[in-house]
């Protein structure tokens, strides 16, 4: 299955583009997790601070995946 994901703040160097929130797709197993997705973006799962799936914050990282879902990933973001 092929999803569509979006890397924000930190996040951003770690896909093809390095650009905050250009989306770019990748190939997972059928039934791939959340935390799947994760590990095959080589990203601590501590790391992740907030996980959004279709519009939609998701807290479980068991979190199912299904063909086509839009999938954004942020780290901690601080600052002010």
């Amino acid at each position: 299955m092929r999803v569509e994901v979006r890397l924000y703040a930190t996040f951003a160097k770690l896909g093809p583009s390095q650009r905050a929130g250009d989306p770019f797709d990748m190939d997972l197993k059928d039934s791939a997790s959340l935390a799947d997705l994760i590990r095959k973006l080589e990203i601590p799962e501590d790391n992740v601070h907030l996980t959004i799936v279709n519009g939609r914050i998701i807290h479980e990282r068991t979190q199912v995946l299904l063909d086509a879902d839009r999938v954004a990933l942020f780290p901690p973001v601080g600052g002010g």
